[in-house]
């Protein structure tokens, strides 16, 4: 019996759960060789997770990542028609429950996006998503009185945890009331500006709690993007994802 799993541009994958039911010629997606896979005029890919070490991830995505642009310049087709879908991969031993392996598929599916622009919304979204769910519901930075746990140690006048900067960057904490609120922060304290430089932040309280993002242990972030791409991730604290992609697509 098998399952698909739909993802983005009309594109799906299919679980199975035997090596037997692929009856066409498929490309491990462990063993890519682009000398080889270019003399093929369509290919489809086969995933078993039982081959793949957690380690490998992100080598076999990146490798993967750059196969795809050349087999487009190649005109070679990825996939087949299988319903109202193109079925691009067939997957083995997988598990629902498994995160790595589903953060694997999230990846598989940015590779597929036909633009780079469409590629980065798809990621961005999908992390501002993952790290707002981690939070969700929770209570994590411990507030009360409207104060967050760091707060409650110091004299911030801040009643809104971290959402809040300098008017003032250069000259920051030197001048006095220079502490402003952020100019995306929603009357009912959600992010309007869906910024994931503010989403990896977490302060010392947090962190005291085993509590810490970072970008090598986000598998979309991690493969996606150069190290200059990545530190601008981080540092653009306070901007809106529009103007985030924006300076990722220059770099």
């Amino acid at each position: 019996m098998t399952k698909n799993i739909n993802i983005d541009n009309n594109y799906k994958i299919k679980i199975v759960q035997n090596p037997n039911e692929i009856n066409e010629y498929v490309i491990d997606v462990s063993e890519l060789n682009i000398k080889n896979i270019i003399k093929e005029k369509s290919i489809i890919f086969k995933i078993d997770f039982s081959n793949i070490q957690n380690i490998k991830y992100k080598k076999i995505l990146r490798k993967l990542l750059k196969l795809k642009k050349r087999l487009y310049k190649k005109n070679v087709f990825i996939g087949k028609e299988d319903g109202t879908k193109i079925l691009i991969a067939y997957i083995l031993n997988y598990s629902e429950n498994d995160t790595k392996q589903n953060d694997f598929i999230l990846a598989i599916n940015a590779i597929f996006y036909k633009t780079k622009a469409d590629m980065y919304s798809y990621i961005y979204d999908t992390v501002c998503d993952y790290l707002d769910s981690f939070f969700y519901g929770k209570n994590l930075c411990d507030f009360k009185n409207n104060r967050c746990g760091e707060k409650r140690k110091t004299n911030s006048p801040s009643s809104v945890g971290c959402c809040h900067h300098y008017k003032n960057k250069l000259l920051g904490p030197l001048i006095p009331h220079n502490l402003v609120l952020c100019e995306h922060l929603k009357q009912d304290y959600t992010c309007g500006a869906k910024c994931i430089g503010c989403k990896l932040f977490t302060c010392d309280y947090l962190e005291k709690k085993g509590i810490k993002f970072r970008i090598k242990d986000i598998l979309l972030l991690d493969v996606f993007f150069n190290p200059l791409q990545k530190y601008f991730i981080k540092t653009m604290v306070f901007t809106p994802k529009e103007k985030i992609i924006k300076r990722l697509l220059l770099l």
